[in-house]
């Protein structure tokens, strides 16, 4: 995370470059007006906003124009569902079929 006066960001990436094994580690970034490989995802805090926004990175770059955002109150909760979903795919994977 680095912190700049009043925003703090940080970035999580899996895949990077347009190589083909690059790309093949992308996953899927799906709206209603378009679809695109994603990357990665850049997190930032603003000391004056109340959530914390979530941009996507593609191969190209950050896009700004790709972005959600969580209410401070509710990113304790997305993470602990994150964490839930998590430990489901890992353990569903850990299955013999």
């Amino acid at each position: 995370m680095q912190v700049i006066s009043k925003q703090i960001i940080g970035t999580t990436e899996w895949s990077e470059g347009k190589t083909r094994k690059e790309l093949s580690k992308q996953t899927t970034w799906s709206s209603s007006k378009d679809c695109s490989g994603l990357s990665g995802l850049e997190i930032n805090g603003f000391a004056f906003n109340h959530h914390v926004k979530c941009t996507a990175i593609t191969s190209q770059g950050l896009s700004i124009n790709k972005y959600f955002t969580i209410p401070v109150d509710k990113v304790e909760e997305f993470c602990n569902n994150l964490m839930e979903a998590k430990k489901f795919v890992e353990s569903k994977n850990n299955e013999k079929i």
